[in-house]
């Protein structure tokens, strides 16, 4: 065939296109989204009942009563409530991105990783008694070759949904450490070889009872809480263990013993795994599994850990007096019902009487409550506290609460303490500076 053959040829087949796509395409809406067809006509509530065939074999069965998932093979145990919705979700809302073959095509199945299928999930909703084949990824890796039982029909699912579908035993099953309920919580107990550390709960304050009394930072405490509440397991080792000492657990590392009124839960921490992980058991089931090191390491740490940076735990917003005496003088700033029952306004009740501008105050409130220990130091010698040049009594909050803290100076160094609390904060000297400049600023003139 001659060049310009050739080019006359190419001309009618573009030609040809372009008319297709003139008479096809020009009727569709370009705005309206391409409608996908469902692979599962079905509502992810009324599944009952699920068999999940992971990659690696692994075979699991769960079923639906009262509402609520079980695992019941290859024993029976609880869900993974997350992973389970997230599995009934995304059967319910699977599309087909696009037919590949037809059934008339008898096409063979194996060649997409079909048959056998990689993974395949078996579904009971209702009168659907079906299964979805998930077989190998696409060359482009974007999607995932798919069949419904009985049905030769190939077809493609996103790719991101393996990591829906494909799940193990282990990834269906609930992994929770200990199981509590965090507002229940009224103390915590942490024990082990040179460790004896215990807080309790009032309201909503946590305070360190043992081997000190002091305040107990609340983000500090709440967040280990939260940890033991909501980590979970990085890996079983055995459901049943019948010998606890290769796991450290005959004699464990750490004890956490988290106080629920009249009951409690209990992590028991051994040594570390192979993995870096650490074994840990949960005192009311015969398991073994690891932990995050990150926890462990967590629950190790010092008691002054868990002591409150901050020397005062007020916030501006609900202090409602303030006395502070420095330099043989007595500030007293009381927050009083102003006249007309108009917003509360402060007053200065001494050295003598009179209204303040609340801009100056609510900086004096805000540097004292921020005021915190850079560290802390186990004995007030050499602090300056056994005369205080300076003491901030801070009421706030509603039913009342009350808070003294003095401060001493020592070696060029400020150092503060709340009540009668053990040791003594070191903290910075400009940030008291700022505390008596700020006050200095409300003086009377």
């Amino acid at each position: 065939m001659s060049r310009g053959a050739s080019t006359l040829v190419l001309l009618v087949v573009a030609l040809a296109m372009g008319a297709y796509i003139y008479l096809v395409e020009s009727d569709r809406d370009p705005a309206a989204p391409e409608v996908l067809e469902s692979v599962f006509d079905l509502d992810s509530n009324a599944i009952s009942a699920l068999t999940v065939t992971a990659e690696n074999g692994e075979r699991t069965v769960l079923r639906k009563t009262d509402e609520r998932w079980q695992i019941v093979e290859p024993f029976q145990t609880n869900v993974d409530v997350t992973q389970v919705v997230g599995l009934t979700s995304g059967l319910a809302s699977l599309e087909l991105q696009r037919v590949v073959l037809e059934p008339e095509d008898a096409p063979d199945l194996s060649q997409f990783g079909l048959s056998p299928p990689r993974v395949s999930i078996e579904v009971e909703a209702g009168a659907l008694d079906s299964a979805l084949f998930i077989g190998d990824e696409t060359p482009t890796g974007g999607d995932l070759y798919a069949a419904v039982e009985g049905s030769n029909r190939v077809f493609l699912i996103s790719g991101y949904l393996d990591g829906t579908f494909n799940r193990t035993m282990f990834a269906l099953r609930d992994k929770t450490l200990l199981s509590f309920t965090r507002d229940q919580v009224n103390g915590l107990e942490l024990t082990g070889t040179d460790l004896s550390i215990r807080l309790r709960k009032t309201a909503d304050q946590w305070a360190l009872t043992e081997p000190f009394k002091a305040h107990a930072d609340l983000a500090v405490t709440d967040g280990l809480i939260g940890r033991l509440a909501t980590d979970q397991m990085v890996a079983i080792d055995t459901e049943r263990a019948t010998d606890l000492e290769p796991y450290g657990l005959s004699t464990p590392t750490v004890t956490a013993r988290v106080l629920l009124g009249e009951e409690s839960a209990t992590l028991l921490v051994g040594t570390p795994a192979p993995d870096g992980s650490v074994w840990a058991k949960d005192a009311s089931r015969d398991m073994v599994f690891s932990i995050e090191a990150t926890l462990a390491d967590e629950l190790a740490r010092a008691a002054v850990e868990y002591r409150r940076k901050n020397l005062f735990g007020f916030r501006p917003f609900n202090a409602t007096r303030l006395e502070f005496e420095i330099d043989d003088t007595q500030h007293v700033f009381e927050q009083q019902e102003a006249d007309g029952g108009d917003e509360a306004v402060w007053r200065r009740l001494e050295p003598r009487s009179e209204d303040v501008g609340s801009g100056g105050l609510d900086d004096l409130l805000a540097q004292l409550s921020n005021l915190r220990a850079e560290r802390f130091v186990d004995t007030r010698e050499g602090t300056g506290l056994d005369g205080p040049s300076a003491s901030v009594i801070v009421t706030f909050d509603d039913p009342s609460r009350q808070e003294q803290v003095s401060i001493g100076r020592g070696n060029e160094q400020v150092f503060a303490v709340n009540g009668e609390e053990i040791g003594a904060a070191v903290v910075t000297t400009r940030s008291w500076d700022d505390i008596v400049a700020a006050l200095d600023a409300l003086r009377p003139d």
